[in-house]
C-alpha cells in the first residue's frame, strides 16, 4: 500500500507543475504592443518609418506607434505624439523622432516640446546626442541645430528640468524660466535667466507652444512667466491636395453663358460675322454690299439651287449654341387678276342637211 501511495504521487506532481495557468497580467510592455499615438497634425507632410519597413509612409491622426518605429517631419510640418504614459511630445520642422522602451522619445536634430504632469506614471524622458533630459512637473523646449558646432539649448518653459550630460556624467537642474546651452564638446554653461531677445525669438511665436489645438496645461504658467501671448493662430482645417492631380482651370479665361437674357447675349454665335460686316457697311455706305445677308431669303424650289456659302467667312462654332430661330416663308401676294384662261381651237360648225328637191 505505501509502495502504491508513493507511485501515485509521483505521477500526479509533475503533471501539477506543467500544467501550471500563466500570469495573467504583467507589467512588461510587450514588443508589438503601442506606446504612443500621434494626437494631432498641424500642418503635413508627416511620415511614420514603422517596424520591418524600409520606407516611410504619411501619417495621419491616431495611428498607433510601437517601440522603435520613427515619426518625421519636414520644413513647415509639426506633429503632437501622446505617449500612453501620458506625456505629449510635440516635434517641429525637420524632426526626427524615434520612440523607445519605457516610455522614451530619441532625437538627433529639431525643436521639440515635452510636457509631462507630476502624477503620471513616467516623467518625459528625451534621449539626445549630448545626454538625457527628463522632466515629471513641467514643461521643457530642446532645439538642436543640424550643425554640430552650433549650441543646442535646453529651456524650461515650466517646472524643473534635469539635464544628464554623457561627456561628463554631471546632472544639471534647470529651474523655471532659465535654460542651458551645451557646446559641441558636450560641456554645458551654467543655467542662467533666458533673456528678453531669447523670448521674443523662442517662446513668443513659438508654434509648439501655442500653434495646437490642444492646450497644454501649464500654457497659463508659461504665458505669465514669460510675458507672451499667443501669437500663433490656431490649428484649423488643413486642405491638402495631391500633387498627382490636374491643376484646376483658370479663372482668368473668359466664360461664355448660354442663358436666355437679352438678345444681344443670346445671338448665335455664327451671326457675328454677319453683324461685323453690317455695321462695317453703315460706317462706309460707299462699299459695295454684295456679301449683306438679305433681309428675306425665298424658299428654295426644285429649280433654284441653294446658295453656296461664302468662303471668306470663318467656319461656323459648334460649342453648345443656342438653336437659330427659323424664319417664317414669306407669304406669297394674292393676285389683282385671274390668269388669262388659254386659247382652244375653233371648231367649225356642221354643214346643214341638202334641202330635198319636190317632186313634180
Amino acid at each position: 500500500m505505501p509502495l502504491l501511495v508513493l507511485f501515485l504521487t509521483a505521477t500526479t506532481l509533475p503533471s501539477c507543475t506543467i500544467n501550471q495557468p500563466s500570469k495573467p497580467f504583467s507589467s512588461e510592455t510587450l514588443p508589438t504592443e503601442a506606446i504612443a499615438a500621434i494626437s494631432e497634425i498641424r500642418s503635413y507632410p508627416v511620415r511614420v518609418k514603422y517596424i520591418n519597413s524600409t520606407v516611410s509612409r504619411p501619417a495621419t491622426v491616431g495611428i498607433p506607434l510601437k517601440v522603435n518605429e520613427i515619426v518625421s517631419t519636414e520644413d513647415s510640418s509639426t506633429a503632437q505624439i501622446t505617449l500612453r504614459s501620458g506625456a505629449i511630445i510635440r516635434i517641429g520642422g525637420s524632426t526626427s523622432l524615434t520612440l523607445k522602451p519605457q516610455n522614451q522619445v530619441e532625437i538627433n536634430s529639431g525643436r521639440l516640446l515635452a510636457w509631462a504632469a507630476k502624477e503620471t506614471k513616467s516623467p518625459a524622458q528625451i534621449q539626445t546626442p549630448f545626454g538625457e533630459i527628463s522632466s515629471n512637473d513641467g514643461t521643457l523646449y530642446l532645439e538642436i541645430p543640424s550643425k554640430a558646432a552650433e549650441d543646442r539649448r535646453v529651456i524650461a518653459l515650466d517646472g524643473t528640468v534635469t539635464v544628464l550630460l554623457k561627456s561628463t556624467s554631471e546632472i544639471v537642474t534647470i529651474g523655471k524660466g532659465e535654460e542651458i546651452r551645451i557646446k559641441a564638446n558636450g560641456k554645458a554653461t551654467a543655467p542662467k535667466r533666458i533673456d528678453k531677445e531669447s523670448i521674443d525669438k523662442r517662446i513668443a511665436n513659438n508654434a509648439l507652444i501655442f500653434g495646437f489645438s490642444t492646450q497644454l496645461a501649464s500654457l497659463p504658467q508659461i504665458t505669465s512667466e514669460f510675458g507672451v501671448t499667443a501669437s500663433v493662430k490656431e490649428a484649423s482645417t488643413i486642405q491638402f491636395r495631391r500633387s498627382d492631380l490636374p491643376n484646376k482651370p483658370s479663372e482668368t479665361k473668359a466664360k461664355v453663358n448660354y442663358t436666355s437674357g437679352s438678345a444681344d447675349n443670346n445671338r448665335d454665335r455664327r451671326e457675328e460675322p454677319d453683324r461685323r460686316r453690317e455695321e462695317s457697311t453703315a460706317a462706309n455706305p460707299a462699299e459695295p454690299t454684295t456679301n449683306a445677308k438679305p433681309t428675306a431669303e425665298p424658299a428654295p424650289t426644285a429649280t433654284t439651287a441653294p446658295a453656296s456659302p461664302d468662303n471668306t467667312q470663318p467656319p461656323p462654332i459648334t460649342t453648345n449654341p443656342d438653336p437659330k430661330p427659323i424664319e417664317p416663308i414669306p407669304q406669297q401676294p394674292t393676285p389683282l387678276e385671274p390668269p388669262p384662261q388659254p386659247v382652244q381651237p375653233e371648231i367649225p360648225a356642221p354643214e346643214p342637211a341638202p334641202i330635198p328637191k319636190p317632186n313634180n
